[in-house]
């Protein structure tokens, strides 16, 4: 697509001239294009350029960093890490669905609904595709735990897991209180 854009001095703001070519591709391209689509391209594009502090969050990414400011989230409820190719349960959540079924820590999960996961190269978005998903749907997964010759089955069914601010709180004596928080996030005023 060539395109010759004329402005007045009115019109001379770059937030117009990019509506504007994106209004030209959606109106005389070829092919169907997504407009939302290729702005935010041009935005990852330009925030490259500017400097390494400076990028662009999907909504969907910003909805999921933000989980554990929230304070909750559906899945599985463990902690994971990639270790040498396979996922390695670092913890469970305290009365989640994974401890609930007998998952431990030290677990390396091999297969998730009957797909292989060990051994391709497994990302940390994919290992969160697959285990997360809505309260009351199941996932299966087949486990290798040390000193255990075959593979554990379960069926975990995913929940509403909460994810708490605060490690540890008591009172020292009548006017001494200890509070251990271990992040800020919405709830932590709540649990407080």
């Amino acid at each position: 697509v060539s395109l010759c854009l004329t402005t007045n001095a009115q019109e001379d703001m770059a937030h117009k001239q990019v509506n504007t070519v994106l209004d030209y591709i959606d109106q005389f391209y070829l092919e169907d294009v997504d407009k939302d689509e290729l702005a935010e391209l041009a935005i990852k594009s330009v925030l490259k350029d500017l400097d390494p502090h400076s990028v662009y969050i999907s909504k969907e990414e910003v909805a999921e960093m933000n989980e554990p400011l929230v304070g909750n989230f559906e899945g599985v409820g463990i902690q994971f890490n990639i270790l040498n190719d396979s996922i390695l349960v670092v913890a469970t959540i305290a009365g989640g669905p994974s401890e609930k079924v007998g998952v431990l820590a030290g677990d390396r999960i091999v297969m998730i609904d009957g797909e292989i996961v060990a051994g391709i190269g497994i990302t940390n978005k994919g290992v969160v595709d697959r285990l997360r998903g809505a309260k009351g749907t199941e996932v299966g997964v087949e486990i290798k735990r040390i000193d255990v010759k075959k593979t554990l089955d379960f069926k975990i069914v995913r929940d509403k897991i909460p994810i708490f601010s605060i490690d540890a709180a008591y009172m020292v004596n009548d006017y001494i209180g200890y509070i251990k928080v271990n992040r800020f996030a919405a709830k932590t005023p709540q649990e407080f």
